[in-house]
């Protein structure tokens, strides 16, 4: 898994957006458990700094955070939020071979 900085290659291939609040102690806890459960898949996670660009709020319909999106071209295949659970995420990951 490559964690990078949000950009416009979300919409090419399967990506995880991650959106988080720059205070936020739970964001910190979820970041840094998604990239533990995800290490050992080839996946990108892109972590979304709501406090930087704040315009994602509407772009993504994101109003809570953390919200976790599971996006394959750009296509939206999975969301949650808050304390998740990351179950029904890896199920998702394992259909789709990741």
């Amino acid at each position: 898994m490559e964690t990078v900085a949000f950009s416009e290659d979300y919409r090419e291939g399967t990506v995880l957006l991650f959106f988080a609040g720059e205070d936020c102690g739970l964001c910190n806890g979820m970041r840094m458990k998604t990239e533990r459960v995800l290490a050992d898949r080839d996946l990108r996670l892109m972590v979304v700094d709501l406090a930087a660009v704040p315009q994602l709020r509407g772009t993504f319909g994101v109003f809570s955070f953390p919200t976790l999106l599971l996006l394959q071209d750009g296509r939206e295949l999975v969301r949650t939020a808050g304390f998740f659970d990351f179950a029904p995420l890896e199920k998702t990951l394992d259909a789709l071979g990741f």
